[in-house]
């Protein structure tokens, strides 16, 4: 084939490729790439013009702020919430909203939180979820008949949601019966919280089976006063539970033995301040009865005795050699404030008048100063603050 016949047949086929792409035939790849550079070019013009606006917008912005008592814009600084010059220290600019995290002290320690009171123990949902009101909405708006109707089914299946297992509405009715009788006996937070958690391990282990909740939850109630020494008697947790004290006293040897709890012996001197408060006793005669409680004859006569009905008799005999006409005190009412009996308070009253006999008590002439109560005893009006917990006598 001659030149002249290629020239005429490349010729053809470029012309032959233009009309088949003008038809509807794929655009050439070498096309296509042309076309995406012009429009990546185009964009990236439009881009860098908007930067540059947006640069121009700043800087006038910047420009017009100026602080008022410097006149300066030089030292600005802008923090996250407020805007203030670096030279004089006014700020320009504040972020009235806070929207960091909050500390709430709770107690138990610092923790983070946005609103409401911190989570705790002594419910069983620990305080998270919510309640559903009764008879108003949010606005304080009175609701309808109809919709009390409905809000009363809600409340009740979100109370049935809220303890789905029997162990949960186990938890539940303890906790119930632990706030109870901690109001009963109008005792401490720290007892309230040492009870819950006791009860908390208790339905954890599965103790539960075969025992009553009241009965257990009674029992809880008694190893919190007395891990935390609180003088508290099985008759007093008996008047306000809805058990029997031996029920009680069962399930706290069965609690007791279990967890192995570190509950220290009772000792008569953890009564004297309960009871010298509670029959309206001077300071002088409580830290009579607390010197005679802490002295080693007492220590030895009180083995194998209940410690409150030695410390009642601590306080009488404390009381009969005093000789005290402006205060009467019997042994009805010692028994009555102390959980004894008169015959017992006489029993131990002769036998510490045989001891005083011996010489084997404390001299009752001598310097109370120095055995001093515990700390916050309340003594009638007065309060003792002195900082000793468990002194001893000094010569």
């Amino acid at each position: 084939m001659s030149q002249d016949a290629l020239e005429n047949t490349d010729t053809t086929t470029h012309s032959t490729g233009s009309s088949s792409a003008g038809s509807g035939s794929p655009t050439p790849v070498s096309t296509r790439l042309r076309q995406n550079q012009q429009q990546t070019q185009s964009f990236s013009s439009e881009t860098a013009s908007e930067d540059e606006q947006s640069k121009a917008t700043d800087s006038e912005s910047t420009d017009e702020i100026q602080c008022p008592e410097c006149a300066t814009d030089e030292y600005l600084v802008i923090d996250e919430e407020e805007t203030y010059c670096g030279e004089c220290g006014l700020v320009l600019f504040r972020d009235i909203l806070d929207r960091r995290l909050r500390w709430v002290d709770t107690g138990d320690g610092r923790e983070p939180e946005r609103g409401g009171a911190p989570t705790t123990h002594r419910l069983h949902h620990k305080g998270l979820p919510t309640e559903i009101g009764y008879n108003s909405d949010g606005y304080d708006r009175p609701l309808s008949r109809q919709t009390k109707r409905r809000f009363r089914r809600l409340r009740k299946w979100d109370s049935r949601s809220k303890t789905g297992s029997s162990r949960d509405r186990s938890l539940r009715l303890g906790l119930g019966e632990i706030a109870r009788l901690v109001s009963a006996l109008e005792l401490s937070g720290s007892i309230h919280d040492c009870a819950a958690d006791l009860y908390r391990e208790v339905s954890a282990e599965g103790m539960l089976a075969g025992n009553s909740v009241e009965g257990m939850a009674s029992a809880c109630v008694y190893a919190a006063c007395r891990l935390e020494r609180l003088p508290r008697t099985l008759k007093e947790i008996g008047e306000v539970a809805r058990v029997d004290i031996k029920e009680i006293n069962q399930d706290y040897k069965c609690l007791n033995q279990d967890l192995e709890l570190a509950t220290p012996p009772p000792l008569p001197q953890d009564y004297i301040p309960r009871l010298a408060s509670a029959v309206d006793a001077s300071p002088r005669l409580e830290r009579r009865a607390y010197q005679l409680s802490r002295s080693n004859a007492v220590g030895v006569l009180a083995n194998g005795r209940q410690p409150n009905g030695v410390a009642v008799a601590c306080l009488y005999h404390a009381f009969k050699e005093s000789g005290q006409s402006n205060l009467r005190l019997t042994q009805q009412t010692l028994a009555e404030e102390g959980y004894t009996t008169p015959t017992t308070i006489r029993k131990l009253w002769r036998e510490l008048q045989g001891l005083a006999d011996d010489g084997e008590l404390p001299d009752p002439d001598g310097n109370l100063d120095h055995f001093s109560l515990p700390c916050g005893t309340v003594v009638g009006d007065e309060t003792d603050r002195m900082t000793p917990l468990y002194p001893t006598q000094q010569s």
